[in-house]
């Protein structure tokens, strides 16, 4: 900043006269040739450049040979995003192999998924809830809706297991056996 020799203001340092009084500055080559508003600008501008590279920068994923609140949610997203599929595949009026090819592969995809050990019960379980929503549209296709009925009581038998031992891991967090 710099004050006025008349009026004793405080003005900018990129400033070349008083706005007060209108007296022009000499030029001091000790004072700093840059405003105080171009620093802070540039300041934030440098700022929001390195926000924008640090989210960029993808983070670790969480260990799956850890028990965490993170696995947890993880696997729990998860699980909501196949019942959802599930549940559309199976809205369906006609269903046809490639909806009962579409299942099978979640089913398998599902037996891959890395847990931790505290997660493994909430993991067999989601498997066989899969399973019997693949049954459940293999019945419904052969028209033996009995079986379906009976395959869809134990889809959700199986999915309340699952929601139940989620539910005990999080209670249990972070020290789960």
């Amino acid at each position: 900043m710099k004050r006025c020799n008349v009026c004793q203001k405080l003005t900018d340092n990129g400033a070349k006269r008083c706005q007060k009084c209108g007296t022009a500055f000499e030029y001091d080559s000790k004072v700093t040739p840059f405003s105080e508003t171009k620093i802070i600008l540039s300041i934030l501008m440098i700022a929001l450049v390195s926000l924008v590279v640090f989210n960029s920068i993808p983070l670790k994923p969480p260990d799956p040979t850890e028990c965490s609140r993170t696995s947890v949610n993880r696997f729990k997203r998860i699980s909501e995003n196949y019942f959802k599929e599930t549940k559309n595949m199976l809205r369906q009026e006609v269903i046809f192999t490639s909806e009962l090819s579409a299942l099978r592969v979640a089913k398998n995809e599902a037996e891959d998924i890395p847990v931790p050990a505290c997660l493994e019960p909430a993991k067999s379980d989601l498997v066989n809830y899969l399973d019997q929503v693949y049954y459940i549209a293999v019945y419904s296709v052969w028209g033996y809706y009995q079986g379906s009925a009976i395959s869809t009581q134990k889809a959700g038998v199986y999915w309340d297991a699952l929601n139940t031992h989620l539910t005990e891991v999080k209670t249990c967090l972070p020290n789960c056996p």
